[in-house]
């Protein structure tokens, strides 16, 4: 382990897969800490997806028609559900939250213990009609253990998918060609609190949210920074996110088409028309197009989307509640970065909004560097995350309500970090202001999101254990996360720290930076020759970093280097090898 480690800090040792184990331990740690911070059914509608995951992998997917009394504080309420004959501990889960729900100074010590009880019982849920491919994905822990041990076996088996979704973009953004630390950083900061506290629970959310992510990584990799020897790799990624988003909720496939066209927009010219050209690229759209055909036949057939319903509530016409839905945009927008619970557990001291300043600053640098196609694909795509929820509550209200939640657009406001990092990464910062500060970007990124990320952690882990009212320092609570407190919190800091070192401390040089192959993308571990290669690279940019006007001939040793000239400014690949020498963080 510690030769791992050491091995894992030296300059140009970090490969593809290194990358990958390690952001996947980062993200699969993160979101764990979070499974154990959260009660069960605590999280959106959790309790039902639980219902549906164990009834699925029971072969049981068409249950039977039920009423179930929930409480919301005075408020009793009568809710259809689908009835599914399952161990009788989740019979209980619809109501297990309610004593501390909307009260922030209750405990979660109040709720009901769970045991694995014998016999089985009638159980409801509200997600009886969705698309059963994500609970057969992570049901089977239920089949296992009849109580809680299998209900949190179900999040750890939720996490570890949303981990690799999480891992593979991150390794995407590592195999840039340049730059490769904008969207890295970009990965976390499209990664909020509140995806990774859905990351932790039994919620197909996450999976949208996190395969829409590895989606927009892998389209804008291909589109934007295009590498011939990626393209397969990249096309495998695009076509797996894209298959697990029009599978795992009912609007994957509307998610989809808007990546893909945002991505588009923002393209190197003749990008798009070269990765079309690839007969590979058909073989996944066919693939896709089966998958996306079956998803929407299954929610046309069980109606999933709840269109066409009776009009309950007439006085909410389209403008109405799409005026409505427009004024809660920035409520929406706080949801998608940390509103916890079932949406009553909001971070204190403003956490969540202090979110967005990273994210604005990546935006606000890529519009200064952008050109006008990229700037008008970074506005396309922030009018989308405006739009959508007023057109699409607008158009239910008057049947569902006012339902939306900003949890339900993860997928495309995630590509605001993603789309921005794009652009800074291809373009070149003018001015001598915006060249100091955009390179900055990177690290400020990580730092602050990781930071914050721990504060809406410890935040939302006291709310639970002591209340909101109760001491900062959480000794002696009313209630104990599995694994203690202490427990939980470093095992937050190890996953934040894990994260920490994948972004800023995943040392490579660039494509093309390297003299005889030594890349630093390849699988496998690095040879003798790519140390050497490294080693002369080192030399050649030190050299024309030092008089500015050198051109590059026959190596020391007298085999042949590249010829390059190096003039008032140093090219890009020059700081590359130079910064991959000196151990500065590319």
């Amino acid at each position: 382990m510690r030769h791992w480690l050491v091995a894992g800090l030296a300059p140009g040792t970090w490969t593809p897969r290194r990358v990958w184990l390690t952001a996947f331990l980062a993200f699969f740690i993160l979101s764990a800490a979070w499974a154990l911070a959260s009660p069960l059914t605590s999280v959106p509608d959790e309790p039902w997806h639980m219902v549906k995951a164990a009834a699925t992998v029971r072969g049981q997917l068409h249950g039977t028609p039920i009423t179930v009394i929930t409480h919301n504080g005075t408020v009793t309420n009568h809710v259809p559900m689908t009835g599914y004959r399952l161990p009788t501990a989740y019979s209980f889960l619809t109501n297990l939250h309610e004593c501390y729900f909307n009260n922030a100074h209750v405990p979660a010590s109040c709720a009901r213990s769970l045991s694995a009880l014998p016999g089985t019982a009638l159980a409801g849920s509200t997600a009886g009609s969705n698309n059963p491919v994500y609970y057969l994905a992570v049901g089977w822990p239920s089949l296992l253990s009849h109580g809680p041990l299998g209900m949190y076996g179900m999040r750890m088996v939720s996490a570890a998918l949303s981990a690799a979704m999480l891992a593979s973009a991150m390794v995407t953004a590592f195999q840039w060609s340049r730059k490769r630390r904008y969207p890295m950083a970009a990965v976390l900061a499209a990664a909020t609190p509140m995806v990774l506290f859905l990351n932790g629970s039994v919620n197909p959310n996450s999976l949208e949210a996190t395969s829409a992510i590895l989606l927009w990584t892998a389209v804008l990799s291909l589109l934007t920074d295009p590498q011939p020897e990626l393209v397969p790799r990249l096309l495998a990624r695009a076509g797996i996110a894209t298959m697990a988003l029009l599978c795992v909720r009912q609007l994957g496939p509307a998610w989809a088409v808007v990546i893909v066209v945002c991505a588009a927009l923002a393209a190197q010219s003749g990008a798009l028309r070269d990765v079309i050209r690839r007969p590979a690229v058909w073989l996944w759209t066919g693939a896709v197009g089966v998958v996306a055909l079956g998803s929407i036949a299954w929610t046309a057939k069980f109606n999933v989307l709840g269109t066409g319903g009776a009009t309950t509530h007439p006085s909410l016409t389209f403008a109405v509640a799409a005026k409505h839905t427009f004024g809660q945009s920035v409520v929406y927008l706080r949801q998608m970065v940390g509103y916890f619970g079932w949406l009553d557990v909001q971070p204190p001291f403003h956490l969540a909004e202090l979110w967005f300043v990273p994210v604005l600053a990546l935006m606000a640098a890529a519009a200064l560097v952008g050109k006008r196609r990229d700037v008008a694909a970074l506005a396309l795509l922030a009018f989308s995350v405006i739009a959508i929820p007023v057109l699409a509550q607008g158009r239910q209200a008057a049947s569902l309500g006012y339902i939306w939640q900003g949890r339900y657009l993860l997928a495309v406001a995630a590509g605001l970090p993603l789309l921005a990092a794009a652009i800074l990464a291809k373009r070149e910062a003018r001015g001598d202001r915006l060249k100091r500060a955009v390179p900055r970007l990177p690290v400020a990124v990580t730092g602050v999101t990781l930071v914050l990320g721990l504060l809406m952690f410890y935040t939302t882990l006291r709310r639970y254990a002591a209340g909101s009212s109760g001491s900062l320092v959480l000794w002696g609570t009313a209630w104990t996360p599995p694994g203690t407190i202490v427990g939980v919190v470093v095992l937050y800091l190890v996953g934040a720290g894990l994260a920490a070192l994948v972004v800023l401390k995943s040392w490579a040089p660039y494509p093309g930076a390297g003299v005889g192959g030594g890349d630093g993308v390849a699988e496998g571990a690095p040879t003798a020759g790519d140390a050497a290669a490294s080693a002369t690279v080192a030399m050649v940019a030190a050299q024309a970093l030092h008089d500015r006007a050198a051109v590059v001939g026959e190596g020391a040793n007298g085999s042949a280097g590249p010829a390059s000239v190096v003039g008032e400014e140093t090219s890009d690949e020059d700081r590359g090898a130079a910064a991959v020498a000196s151990g500065t963080p590319l």
